[in-house]
Formats: C-alpha cells, structure tokens, sequence
C-alpha cells in the first residue's frame, strides 16, 4: 500500500532518531535571548478519497517538511519568525504533487498597559475541500492583531482585526478571495476566574467575480471557569449576512470552546461553532459543528488521542440548488516521543458526509504514520 522509497526514507529516520543523543544543545546566540531551531518531518500516507467525492478516488502519498524557527526574548517584546517548506509526492495522481512553503512572524507585547500582538503569514495549501469536491492550491496571506486594554480593575477592552487573501491557482471554477474583519468586545470581571463579555464583529468579504457579503455580529459570552472544573470560552448572539444584490440572511450563533481535565491523564476539549462563511466558489454556506477530542498519557513518553465531530452546511445561494451536507468524522492517533528531539506519530481518520447532492455524497478514510524532529 505504501510506496518502497517512502518506507526505506522513514525507516532511516527511525535508525537515526535511535541513534542520535537526547542532550543535543540548541543554538543560543547570546543565552537565552536569541534563539533558533531547526526541524523536520516524514510521513508515509493513505487516502481512500483523495478529492473528496463520489468517485472515492484513493492513492498513497509521502510528505517530507524542513524548516527553522527564530526566537527572540528581550526587552517588552517576543519576536517568533518560522520558515519551513513541505512537499507531498503521489503514487497515482502525481498532478496532485506539491511544494508548499510558509513563511510565519509574530510579534507580541505581554508588558504594559496595552498588550497583545500581530502575526503575519503567507503560505502555499494544497488539500482536500469537502465543500467544492476538489483538491485546491492556494496562496494564503494572511494578518491578525489583537490588542487589550485595561480600563479599570473591574473592566477592559479588546481588540481582534484580521484580514485574509486567498489566491487559488489552476482550477477556473475557483474564485480568489479576500477578507477583513474587526471585533470589539468589553469584558468585565465578575469573579477572579470568570469574566463576561459583549462584543460586536463586522466581517466584509469580496470574491474576484464581484461578488461581496457583509456579516454582522452582536454577541454576549463568558470567558475563564464556566464551571467547577471546565474553563473556556462561550460566545453567543445573532448575526446578520447581506449580500450585495443578493438576499439577505440572519440567524442565531454560537461559538464555544471548553476544556476538562478528568484525571491527571485524561483531557477533554470540546468545541460548537455556527457561523456564515464563504466557500471556494464564492458561494455562502450556513455552517454548524460541534467536536469533541479526548487525550490520554499512557506514559511520560507516550499519548494516545481520539476525536469526533458531526455537523451541517446549508448553502444558501441559489446556484447551488439547495445542497445541504451532514457530516460526521471521528480519528484516531498515537505519540511516542523517543527523547527531546524525536517523535513518531500514526493516525486513523475516518469521515462521512450525506449530501443532496449525488456527486458531494462520499466516505473517506485515510492513514498515515510519521517521524519529526526539533533541535
């Protein structure tokens, strides 16, 4: 199933990853103030639908990925850069190979009045989109700065803006799109582990083909020990989508994240999000998800995790014919970390969606086993 140049790669990793010491020093330029880091990664793959449609087309692929990461601790500031690129190689459908670079800077204030931080990226994807029943390229640009400002004791102020291009390469039916966003949110501390919020978000999108959508969100949430033991965030409120000579839409939203350590061992995330977005077509989709992942330490060295997720996409525009995708999908992963340079990794994913459509109507499976280091 799995291709003998991409076993005989992996393997060699496995021999070196034995051999190599666990006490290899990082490179410190001057103490712990400037640092850099070197890693790497391969993986041998399975995918029993490599473009996410009835056709189940599957193939074997190997990915390799090298890159290095600079760190700065010094003064008020903490500067992270990362450049690293990946390449994925087919059996079968080798037009699917890729080369994909990323380059990725941070920026972060963590001291004063004012704090918070901007990260700026600009990455080449190549994956499957459920969405449009195709494999896309895509470069990616893009921004986010998030601020905070304390008012008083009991109050304070943030700040989220983002902005987003996504240029698709090689496929006509693809349209380019770009996206800016600005959320204003007042927190207020009710408890020393509970804060509330309200907040509103403006969302404005375009697409390359003119087409244009504005989302509006007012929203009221609480942040930090929801419960004994669950802490997150919960977010709802109503959101309001017009489109430019098109309809409008509104409907009432969620957006919640929580986590629960159970034992000492055994951890458990969960997550729910309703939201508008805007698909590789241009076409607006009415999404709604929820998911819940587990992890479990074995040992110091090694981790077993597990995830499920089930959902609904409504696509709202008329071209699509009233298409509606029910989606569900649970995985399966296990960590070994040799020593503090390198770890193996193998996964199982599993996911199902029912569609109106005939074509969007598919399973898909696929798995992989991997190595990565870090030094």
């Amino acid at each position: 199933m799995f291709s003998a140049k991409g076993c005989r790669f992996l393997i060699g990793l496995v021999v070196l990853a034995s051999a190599a010491p666990s006490t290899f020093a990082l490179l410190n330029i001057d103490g712990n103030r400037n640092q850099l880091f070197v890693f790497g990664s391969a993986s041998i793959s399975y995918d029993s639908n490599v473009f996410s449609d009835s056709s189940e087309r599957g193939d074997t692929s190997t990915a390799f990925g090298a890159g290095v990461e600079y760190q700065r601790r010094a003064g008020i500031l903490a500067v992270d850069v990362i450049g690293r690129v990946d390449y994925q190689r087919y059996n079968d459908f080798t037009d699917e190979n890729a080369a994909n670079p990323r380059l990725e800077a941070k920026i972060a204030k963590t001291t004063g009045r004012t704090t918070g931080d901007i990260n700026v990226r600009a990455y080449r994807e190549s994956r499957s989109d459920s969405a449009v029943n195709l494999r896309t390229d895509s470069w990616n640009f893009p921004v986010d700065l998030n601020l905070r400002y304390p008012v008083n004791d009991k109050m304070y102020l943030t700040s989220a803006t983002g902005y987003v291009r996504r240029d698709y390469r090689g496929e006509a039916t693809l349209v380019d799109y770009t996206d800016f966003s600005e959320a204003v949110d007042a927190f207020y501390v009710y408890t020393s582990k509970l804060d509330l919020s309200a907040g509103y978000r403006i969302r404005s999108s375009r697409t390359s083909i003119g087409e244009r959508a504005n989302d509006h969100w007012f929203n009221v949430g609480a942040t930090g020990g929801i419960l004994a033991k669950l802490t997150g965030t919960v977010r709802v409120g109503f959101q309001i989508r017009d489109v430019r000579d098109g309809e409008s839409y509104n409907q009432v939203n969620a957006m919640a994240g929580l986590a629960w350590p159970v034992t000492r061992k055994l951890n458990l995330n969960a997550e729910v999000t309703r939201d508008f977005n805007t698909i590789a077509t241009g076409a607006s989709v009415d999404s709604t998800g929820a998911a819940l992942r587990a992890a479990y330490s074995i040992t110091r060295k090694l981790d077993l995790s597990s995830g499920l997720s089930y959902g609904r996409n409504d696509f709202l525009d008329a071209a699509a014919g009233g298409r509606r995708d029910t989606f569900f999908g649970y995985d399966l992963g296990l960590d070994y970390r040799m020593n503090d340079h390198f770890s193996f990794g193998a996964t199982y994913a599993y996911f199902k969606n029912w569609s109106s459509l005939d074509f969007s109507d598919f399973d898909r499976q696929s798995f992989s086993v991997s190595v990565s280091t870090r030094y």
